[in-house]
């Protein structure tokens, strides 16, 4: 369950990109969408990867999923049996990855700082942390849907 509410004008959502922008406050997630597209393109031309590479890169897709995971727990409050429907997908779809639990966590314990900065945007700009998690939830809704 998705508990933000979308900004009320496209206009201040738009300025306070711009502004998280010029801050560096950028909290990107990459989506597991993302992940799957690039270890698709990676599949199709596995002929010129090597096992190395292609181990390397679903670990990676691994930890990122982790880490989007990680978001969308604390941040966007995401129900609990959408995160684990959303990790089995994962493993299921970076089945190469031999250490798929252990490269989860990374990639959820990485995220720490990104929590920790989002949380004092949320003390320090209540305005501002209201359209970054709006911003940030929505996209990692769309991804963790079935």
């Amino acid at each position: 369950m998705l508990r933000c509410e979308p900004p009320n004008s496209a206009s201040v959502q738009h300025q306070s990109v711009v502004r998280h922008t010029e801050k560096g406050l950028r909290f990107g997630t990459i989506s597991f969408a993302a992940a799957v597209a690039v270890m698709s393109l990676v599949v199709a031309t596995a002929h010129a990867q090597s096992e190395d590479q292609l181990r390397q890169l679903t670990v990676t897709a691994a930890q990122m999923a982790g880490g989007t995971a990680r978001i969308a727990a604390d941040i966007c409050q995401i129900d609990p049996g959408l995160v684990a429907a959303y990790k089995e997908r994962a493993r299921k779809a970076f089945a190469a990855d031999a250490n798929f639990e252990g490269n989860w966590i990374v990639g959820w314990n990485g995220r720490q700082r990104e929590i920790d900065d989002i949380m004092k945007l949320k003390v320090g700009n209540p305005v501002d942390y209201a359209l970054r998690k709006t911003e940030i939830c929505v996209r990692i809704n769309i991804e963790m849907s079935p």
